[in-house]
C-alpha cells in the first residue's frame, strides 16, 4: 500500500520544494541607468571608473554571485554581502585606457539570485591619445674657437622683410678645465649679439644670441658679415680668435599685393642655375676670360626679365670668398637680359667647391633664387 502511495508522496514533495525555491527567489535587481558614457577619456589620466547603484526591489535579500567583464581592460568590483529588500549595493566598473586610443563600448554581466539572473551593464567613451613628445636630439658641438665648442659657426637667417627682426642662437660648451670668457668684436649696426653667460665654467653650456634688424640694415639684398670672436681662457695667457659667419636676405614685403598686382609684376629667369667648373688645372696664371666648356676659371650666366614691370636686382652675391662675381645691370625693363661673370682662382682652391650664389630681387613669386657653383680640384 505504501508503494501505491509513493508516487503521490514524491509528487507532493517535489511541488513543495518548488514552492520553497519560488518563495526564496523573490529578490529583484533594479538599475535606473545601465549605461554610463565617460565621454572623452585622456589616456594619460589612467583608469576611468564609474559606480552603478544596484537596488533590491524584491522581497528577499539580493546576492550578487559574480560579475564578469567582456575584456581584460575592464575591471569590476561589487557588493559581496546580501542586499536587503529596499536597500542598495554597488557595482564599480573601471576601464583602463592605456594603449587604447579611440572609441570604446564595453559590457559587464552581473549574475545574481534575482529573477533576472543575468543583467548587463555598459560603459562607453572615447580615449584621447597621449601627446607624442618627440625626443630632443642631443646637441653636438663639432666646431671650435680654441677650447670653446660651438654647435655651428654659420648663421643663415631666412628671408627677412622690412620692419622684421630675426632671432637665432648658437649653443656653446666649455669642455676645458678652465673658465672661458667669450668676447665678441665690433658689430655692424644691424646686429645685436649677447653671450649667456659671458663666462663659462668647466663643463658648463651656454648660448650666443644673435638678433638681426632689417630696418637698421637700411638696404635690400644679401647681407653677409663675419663676426670676430675672442675666447679668453683662465689657463692660457694668449687668447684664441675665430669668427662666426652671419648672412640674411632682406626682401620686399609682398604680403599686401593683390592677384592683379602679381600679374603685372616682374619675373626673373636664368640661363642656368648650375655653374660647374669641372676639374680645375693644378697650375694657372691670371684669370682667363670664358671661352666655353668646363674646367675654366670663368663662366657666364644671364638674367632676363620675363615679367611686365621693371625687375630690380638687389644683389648677386656668394658668401664663399673664393668665388668672384662681376656686376651686371641692376634694373631690367621687361624683355631685357643682362650678363654676370663668375670667376675662381684655382691656385687658391685646395678642395672641392660646392657653394651658392644668392640672387635677391623684387619678383614676388621668387625674391630669392640660388645658383649652384661647383668645382673639382
Amino acid at each position: 500500500m505504501f508503494k501505491d502511495r509513493l508516487p503521490g508522496i514524491l509528487l507532493l514533495f517535489f511541488l513543495s520544494f518548488q514552492g520553497i525555491i519560488i518563495a526564496q527567489n523573490k529578490a529583484e535587481l533594479y538599475i535606473s541607468e545601465p549605461t554610463h558614457d565617460f565621454g572623452a577619456v585622456a589616456e594619460v589620466d589612467g583608469l576611468a571608473s564609474h559606480t552603478f547603484i544596484i537596488k533590491n526591489t524584491g522581497a528577499d535579500p539580493l546576492v550578487i554571485t559574480r560579475v564578469t567583464a567582456s575584456c581584460g581592460c575592464t575591471r569590476p568590483y561589487w557588493t559581496k554581502s546580501p542586499i536587503e529588500p529596499g536597500s542598495s549595493g554597488e557595482v564599480t566598473i573601471s576601464y583602463n585606457p592605456k594603449g587604447r586610443p579611440g572609441p570604446f563600448h564595453k559590457s559587464v554581466a552581473v549574475l545574481s539570485n534575482a529573477k533576472n539572473k543575468r543583467t548587463l551593464l555598459y560603459v562607453k567613451g572615447n580615449v584621447t591619445p597621449k601627446p607624442v613628445i618627440a625626443a630632443q636630439p642631443a646637441i653636438t658641438y663639432p666646431y671650435s674657437v680654441g677650447p670653446l665648442k660651438l654647435q655651428t659657426k654659420t648663421i643663415q637667417y631666412s628671408s627677412i622683410r622690412p620692419g622684421e627682426t630675426g632671432e637665432e642662437k648658437i649653443p656653446v660648451r666649455n669642455e676645458s678645465e678652465h673658465p672661458l670668457t667669450i668676447h665678441i668684436g665690433k658689430l655692424p649696426n644691424y646686429l645685436t649679439v649677447k653671450t649667456n653667460p659671458v663666462t663659462l665654467q668647466p663643463d658648463e653650456t651656454g648660448e650666443i644670441l644673435l638678433s638681426f634688424s632689417s630696418d637698421k640694415a637700411k638696404r635690400m639684398g644679401r647681407i653677409y658679415t663675419a663676426l670676430p670672436v675672442e675666447v679668453e681662457s683662465g689657463g692660457n695667457k694668449k687668447n684664441t680668435n675665430g669668427k662666426i659667419e652671419v648672412a640674411a636676405n632682406v626682401i620686399d614685403n609682398f604680403t599686401k599685393l593683390s592677384a592683379a598686382d602679381k600679374a603685372k609684376a616682374p619675373a626673373i629667369q636664368f640661363s642656368s642655375t648650375l655653374i660647374d667648373f669641372g676639374k680645375l688645372p693644378e697650375k694657372s696664371g691670371a684669370i682667363i676670360p670664358f671661352i666655353g666648356g668646363s674646367g675654366k676659371e670663368s663662366e657666364i650666366f644671364t638674367i632676363t626679365n620675363t615679367g611686365k614691370s621693371v625687375l630690380s636686382i638687389y644683389s648677386v652675391a656668394c658668401d664663399n670668398e673664393l668665388v668672384a662675381i662681376s656686376s651686371g645691370k641692376k634694373e631690367l625693363k621687361p624683355g631685357v637680359t643682362t650678363e654676370y661673370k663668375v670667376s675662381i682662382h684655382p691656385r687658391e682652391i685646395k678642395t672641392k667647391i660646392e657653394t651658392f650664389i644668392h640672387v635677391v630681387c623684387n619678383d614676388p613669386n621668387g625674391p630669392v633664387r640660388l645658383i649652384k657653383v661647383t668645382a673639382e680640384k
